[in-house]
């Protein structure tokens, strides 16, 4: 989408929990849909974090976050949105959230996409077991979770963790995850064509992630 003859291209913006999450979704969007690829901005404000907000401050944050979006509009035109906030509970919570997000924000002058993991971002990561052994060989591939239903996992940073260490060696000296490793594994998720099923297992918080990504 271009708007009017001459006018700037038309951007995505993506807010989310922090500078991994963010980078994480962006290089998703970008392999998922290569034409908006070139006009993608991350922005840490505002911070588009609505699941503990009571519902008679919702209009009031939806509009002081609204602000700072036009502002951003002002100088580089918006295509939409993508708001990233980890349902921190397993499915179907993400749609609770995706649903309490898109009505929060839906007076803005352009469509806002919801992105919630259930349980967190880390939960996705369960579907490359490829890139994560690509992106640190060390890793254990965790077999266990084949065909599994990774919206039922709690807690998935830490499963996560632990489900990649290698069998006899100890959590205080092997190089597990880390949120910083977010980012290189969409990366490699990306390079080795692992966005497009079949899949290692079953999320139906990603599902809904990449339904977003393809229809925005």
């Amino acid at each position: 989408m271009t708007g009017r003859r001459g006018a700037p291209p038309r951007g995505v913006v993506i807010l989310g929990e922090d500078d991994h999450d963010r980078q994480a979704i962006r290089i998703l969007v970008a392999a998922l849909r290569p034409d908006l690829a070139a006009g993608i901005q991350t922005l840490r404000k505002p911070m588009a974090l609505v699941k503990n907000v009571p519902p008679q401050r919702l209009p009031s944050k939806a509009q002081r976050d609204g602000a700072l979006l036009r502002a951003v509009h002002a100088r580089q035109p918006i295509r939409c949105v993508f708001m990233h906030e980890d349902a921190d509970a397993v499915e179907p919570a993400h749609e609770r959230l995706i649903k309490k997000i898109e009505e929060c924000y839906s007076g803005l002058p352009w469509p806002v996409h919801a992105v919630v993991p259930a349980w967190e971002t880390e939960t996705w990561w369960f579907l490359f077991p490829n890139a994560l052994k690509a992106v640190r060989p060390s890793w254990r591939i965790p077999t266990e979770y084949a065909g599994r239903d990774l919206g039922r996992i709690r807690n998935a940073k830490e499963e996560l963790k632990k489900a990649l260490l290698p069998s006899g060696s100890k959590p205080a000296t092997f190089k597990t995850y880390a949120e910083a490793d977010s980012a290189l594994i969409a990366e490699k998720a990306a390079a080795l064509e692992l966005l497009t099923p079949p899949w290692f297992a079953k999320s139906a918080s990603w599902l809904a992630f990449v339904k977003k990504v393809t229809e925005a």
